[in-house]
């Protein structure tokens, strides 16, 4: 038999369950409210489309009020002066030049996006050590240059067109050894 103690504290359970189970009931019944006011609609439809309907609802809203948004963080102050555009909108910008990787210096390929001094060092090192470049991937045997640094420099870069003759002739042997010997 349970103890005075153990009777109260299961009462105090039992009590406690029925109130989640009534605020529960009580915001199912608000939620299908606001759901039928921001539609226009009868809430007797699934749950699935009530929650669909109640976030439209509230992005809508957010659009409607957007000085009651939260700011997130604090404002930070700066002592720069805000900028002012240096485009008008009547006046395109102008491509950006394709560089050569095969002809360009170090100082050249830096105008490049993504490429820094090293990296521009590191290109015309390889460039003088293995021989030109063909296409875009070969960019990729640099170190530090990936996949979508390749994507970027794209369209932006060219390959002038000097003979390689590792190349066309075939698979190189392991005797190649691509700087002379002597």
């Amino acid at each position: 038999m349970a103890t005075k103690q153990e009777r109260i504290a299961l009462s105090f359970l039992a009590g406690l369950a029925l109130t989640a189970v009534a605020v529960r009931a009580v915001g199912v019944q608000r939620f299908e409210a606001e759901v039928a006011q921001a539609t226009g609609t009868a809430a007797q439809v699934g749950v699935a489309d009530r929650a669909l309907a109640a976030q439209i609802a509230a992005v809508d809203s957010a659009r409607r009020n957007p000085k009651k948004r939260k700011a997130k963080g604090t404002p930070r102050s700066s002592s720069r002066k805000g900028r002012s555009p240096t485009l008008t909108q009547d006046v395109a910008p102008t491509p950006p030049l394709r560089v050569d990787v095969n002809a360009a210096t170090a100082q050249e390929l830096e105008q490049l996006p993504r490429v820094g001094p090293a990296l521009a060092k590191r290109i015309v090192e390889w460039r003088d050590r293995h021989g030109p470049f063909s296409s875009p991937d070969d960019l990729r045997h640099v170190r530090g240059i990936g996949p979508s640094t390749v994507r970027l420099l794209d369209s932006l870069v060219t390959f002038s067109g000097r003979h390689r003759p590792v190349h066309s002739e075939g698979a190189p042997s392991l005797a190649y050894h691509p700087t002379p010997v002597f």
